[in-house]
């Protein structure tokens, strides 16, 4: 646990006075939910689970606090886990509409509580991939944010279906995906390996986490693909590599 001085001060960045000493509070007495008086709403973080730790990159780092050249106004949360990086973009960015993408049930149960009352908000319960599939969700290193996919044919028992990002622009009726968050445990080695053609050079942002130590070179495939296009890859976050798409972005270098 971050020192209590340090906790309030990185709270208050994001949060108003109140929420922030009510969030202060409740993270010191392992609260599970916390009102929030400013934005009349509540946080849900689970005790003996990641969430925690979860809402500690995304809030009090700069996990995906960076500024950009545009004002996003659709944004994919892939691998959304409970929820805390699409309550995050909404907050930074109210007028995005964001589609969230998680697989485990637990976890989307957490997330329709956490985004509770945002009207521009999707949850899809499906996986990303390159292609229609069919998965079984595995837990190897049995944390609550850290689920894999495991492809399996339709014939075999399924826990969950995939989706494609070709498919939500479709969908959503979007011409471009303004942020494009992953963090899909070793999974964004599929997605940029094949079916990117369309939905790649669409994308201005790409926010992602890659996995070398599940999936091997998970990097360099990400990498390769993006390579292909005018992106760059303009500042490292927490582990996290963000990528401008120059042909969509007007940026000085």
């Amino acid at each position: 646990m971050l020192k209590k001085l340090v906790l309030f001060k990185l709270l208050k960045k994001h949060f108003a006075f109140r929420d922030s000493i009510a969030l202060f509070k409740g993270i010191k007495n392992n609260k599970e939910e916390i009102y929030l008086p400013k934005l009349n709403r509540k946080i849900y973080l689970r005790n003996n689970t990641k969430d925690l730790e979860t809402f500690e990159e995304i809030f009090l780092t700069n996990l995906y606090d960076t500024t950009l050249p545009i004002i996003p106004k659709t944004i994919v949360d892939a691998g959304a886990n409970v929820g805390l990086a699409s309550l995050f973009f909404h907050l930074k960015y109210p007028e995005a509409s964001i589609v969230a993408l998680e697989i485990e049930s637990k976890n989307s149960k957490v997330i329709k509580k956490n985004t509770s009352g945002i009207n521009n908000f999707e949850l899809i319960e499906k996986g990303l991939f390159n292609k229609k599939s069919f998965f079984k969700i595995e837990d190897p290193y049995n944390a609550s944010n850290s689920f894999q996919i495991r492809e399996v044919t339709e014939q075999e028992e399924y826990d969950v279906e995939s989706t494609t990002l070709d498919e939500i622009l479709s969908q959503k009726k979007w011409d471009t995906i303004d942020i494009l968050k992953i963090d899909i445990e070793g999974a964004e080695k599929d997605l940029f390996s094949s079916n990117y053609e369309n939905w790649l050079p669409k994308t201005k942002v790409i926010m992602i986490e890659t996995h070398d130590r599940m999936i091997p070179k998970c990097s360099y495939t990400v990498m390769n693909t993006i390579n292909k296009y005018n992106f760059i890859l303009y500042t490292t976050t927490e582990g996290t590599l963000v990528y401008y798409n120059l042909s969509l972005l007007s940026i000085n270098i």
